[in-house]
């Protein structure tokens, strides 16, 4: 599921900032089972992952190209007549 930041938030161990745009994806964890005890797999879906607290749906019409970062052209050393 394809998100937008509408605020500062946190998702996969990154800060997201507001307009950040990123994909929920399925997360899977190994749970013990509180009555047999045993060890299984769970899955978190997309949709469990979703608040709208600071995140809102991105429509795949509205979605754009992500921008890539213009890089600063790192600035030369000016001479001095010394």
């Amino acid at each position: 599921m394809r998100v937008r930041a509408t605020r500062l938030g946190y998702y996969g161990h990154e800060r997201r900032k507001e307009g950040a745009e990123f994909t929920l994806e399925p997360i899977k964890r190994v749970r013990k089972d509180a009555k047999s005890g045993r060890m299984r797999e769970i899955t978190i879906t997309a949709e469990q992952q979703f608040t709208e607290r600071w995140m809102e749906r991105v429509t795949p019409l509205t979605t754009e190209a992500p921008k890539a970062e213009a890089k600063q052209p790192e600035a030369e050393p000016t001479e001095t007549g010394i």
